[in-house]
């Protein structure tokens, strides 16, 4: 199952303060590993997907006792990239 967490910070590419998703997957129950960024918009082809500072500060793992802060979904207006 895939689930996102949200993260405040300071985009490099669009020059703005936002929240900006990181896409987990789970890999035991529970517990989730990040996979790689879920921008939308202009972002969706940014080329510091691998590097971006969202990616970077994101925990490499979500213990099932943080799960809760995890969506099920994009926020509404977002489009995970191709």
């Amino acid at each position: 199952m895939e689930k996102y967490l949200y993260l405040q910070g300071f985009c490099q590419k669009t020059h703005y303060t936002s929240l900006q998703p990181v896409l987990y997957e789970e890999v035991q129950e529970g517990a989730y590993r990040k996979v790689r960024m879920a921008c939308n918009g202009v972002c969706a082809s940014c080329d510091r997907m691998e590097s971006c500072d969202y990616l970077k500060a994101a925990p490499d793992v979500i213990e099932p006792e943080k799960a809760w802060r995890l969506r099920e979904t994009l926020m509404t207006g977002t489009k995970e990239r191709a």
